[in-house]
């Protein structure tokens, strides 16, 4: 396949999936730069947005659910690379986005300038991996630590959120033969999956979660938060919005079972 078909899939792949544009970065449709993050004032006014637009259900929650909605994002970018193999540029200057409906997100971001990946010589393909994945922890790192001053979330917490997205969004990835179709992909999405979460120093997508499998869950097993999003404390005019999470921390393994059979909450 080449490069240009490689991208273009790309494009379709990220766009569907992670509401993420791919293209010359246009502030219009785009108003806010990740960068902006960065900036105490423009931080401020971001989570103040986001945070009417929730009815104000405190700094905690807002935090939290940035976090877990930043995760999306961050499984885009790495999907692009495990299964197109065209890593994007992971600078917060890179980065736009606008708050949608409810503080929901959608990103717009550029390919590298050289986005080809190495598919047969794993070696070198793991250095390029790995040092994309550096640039990318250092800058979450960065807008995770900037979000924690502004609500009070520890960045940890954060981290242990988009961590266990992208552990699940991986486990998912490998069970979709639709979406790997060669057994070649099959084993660099694995490689890049053991990449990223490898047990190395100071690497805070390396977090152990426990996993749920049940005899009456019918589907995959999967993993569950080592903290709760927070998300059930939403309210829009006094009447809840969203209830727990079915790989939430704090409900029991009934109510757990319950959600999977008759709700939807993730």
């Amino acid at each position: 396949m080449g490069e240009h078909s490689q991208q273009e899939q790309a494009v379709n792949f990220l766009q569907e999936n992670f509401h993420i544009s791919i293209g010359e970065l246009e502030e219009e449709a785009y108003p806010f730069a990740a960068v902006e993050l960065l900036d105490h004032a423009r931080c401020s006014h971001i989570m103040k947005l986001q945070s009417r637009q929730l009815e104000d259900p405190g700094d905690i929650v807002v935090g939290t659910l940035f976090a877990k909605r930043y995760s999306v994002f961050f499984m885009g970018l790495v999907s692009a690379v495990s299964l197109f193999d065209c890593p994007l540029e992971t600078s917060p200057a890179s980065v736009r986005f606008r708050i949608t409906n409810f503080a929901a997100m959608e990103y717009q971001a550029t390919f590298v300038a050289r986005p080809w990946l190495p598919v047969l010589e794993l070696e070198q393909r793991k250095v390029e991996v790995n040092d994309w994945t550096d640039r990318l922890l250092r800058h979450t790192e960065r807008i995770l630590t900037a979000v924690s001053s502004h609500t009070g979330v520890k960045v940890n917490v954060m981290w242990s959120l988009i961590s266990h997205y992208v552990q699940n969004s991986y486990a998912r990835l490998e069970q979709n033969t639709g979406v790997w179709q060669t057994e070649q992909r099959l084993q660099l999405i694995m490689a890049d999956r053991n990449n990223l979460f490898e047990q190395r120093k100071s690497n805070p997508l390396a977090v152990s979660f426990r996993e749920f499998d049940h005899p009456q869950y019918g589907g995959a097993p999967f993993l569950l938060r080592r903290y709760c999003c927070l998300a059930y404390q939403l309210r829009r005019e006094g009447q809840q919005v969203h209830g727990y999470c079915s790989t939430c921390p704090k409900i029991s393994e009934e109510e757990r079972l319950d959600l999977l059979i008759n709700g939807t909450n993730t």
